[in-house]
């Protein structure tokens, strides 16, 4: 039967493909890591590894091995974890993935009281696209990523929690030209402005804006640099107004308004982690403050927030 040990052995290895920084990050000497590498060999009766001078190469029997492994030992310490933190109440240490939009929205308010009411939980916060943030959680490195819904393209593995809705928006400068006359959705004489967004994301343009668009948008996953592009020239962010929300209170930038007084457009906010593990109890709070706070924006912004997750919600 198949060692754990050497399985954790296998994936760390995997990961850094290094020998002697793998070793460290397990604490155990090299020759013993490459023991334990050569001993797996030997049982499944495959070569997982290339080396040479130029260095260490999963061979693709090793990769698909890795992959099973890191899901085995993610599994095994989930258990080890779960029984720890059970009785640890709030002290551990728990790592997981945002998408940018949402990290924007979420992040600054939702770790700033965490870590003042629970000081010895150490959080590891890594954003990504949700390509890479799907990839580190099959590899067991995050419990959770939070991204816009629907990017998967196979939920089987997932879980799904709903953390509630963005309102989608365009944003301009204040002063900026659609701001004044006719505004938006006049085609005639229409000036064409840039369009700047975080990602590409899988959301289409408001059509509404369609004749005042100038090229393809630029992507800028920098919200920073996107908040200051837009306040010093007359292109449109496309992003919502929860990412966006400071510049937006300060009057330096403004949300366009929809034709007619339609609603905003919505996009779906969730969580998501792997079906079969179920979440620490250190992620659980976690969910209860990101549904806590868009809620509170919907009910900030006098919009009916019936039906959306409640923060103790399951």
């Amino acid at each position: 039967m198949l060692e754990l040990r050497n399985l954790r052995h296998l994936a760390v290895l995997a990961r850094r493909l290094n020998y002697a920084r793998a070793a460290e990050e397990l604490g155990i000497s090299q020759p013993t890591l490459s023991r334990s590498i050569q001993a797996l060999e030997r049982q499944l009766d495959l070569r997982l590894f290339d080396r040479d001078r130029g260095g260490v190469e999963l061979t693709p029997q090793g990769r698909l091995v890795a992959e099973r492994a890191g899901l085995l030992v993610a599994d095994a310490e989930d258990l080890e974890r779960q029984s720890h933190r059970s009785a640890q109440g709030g002290a551990g240490r728990i790592r997981f993935g945002m998408a940018p939009m949402p990290a924007r929205a979420l992040l600054t308010g939702v770790l700033s009281e965490r870590i003042t009411e629970a000081p010895d939980v150490v959080h590891e916060v890594v954003v990504r696209d949700v390509a890479a943030l799907w990839g580190l959680l099959l590899a067991g490195e995050i419990e959770f990523f939070v991204s816009q819904d629907g990017l998967l393209p196979d939920t089987s593995q997932a879980r799904i929690d709903l953390l509630g809705h963005f309102p989608l928006c365009l944003i301009v400068r204040n002063g900026h030209p659609l701001l004044q006359g006719g505004g938006m959705g006049d085609g005639q004489m229409a000036e064409r402005y840039p369009v700047v967004r975080s990602s590409w994301a899988g959301l289409p343009l408001p059509p509404e804006i369609a004749a005042h668009v100038r090229g393809a948008p630029q992507v800028i996953e920098d919200f920073s640099s996107l908040a200051g592009i837009t306040a010093a020239t007359d292109a449109i962010w496309f992003s919502s107004a929860f990412a966006a929300s400071e510049a937006l209170e300060a009057g330096w930038l403004r949300e366009l308004p929809r034709p007619d007084g339609q609603p905003a457009p919505e996009v779906r906010v969730v969580m998501t982690s792997l079906a079969r593990r179920s979440l620490s109890p250190l992620a659980r709070p976690l969910r209860k403050a990101f549904r806590a706070r868009v809620r509170a924006w919907h009910e900030a912004r006098n919009e009916d927030a019936a039906g959306y997750p409640t923060p103790d919600g399951e």
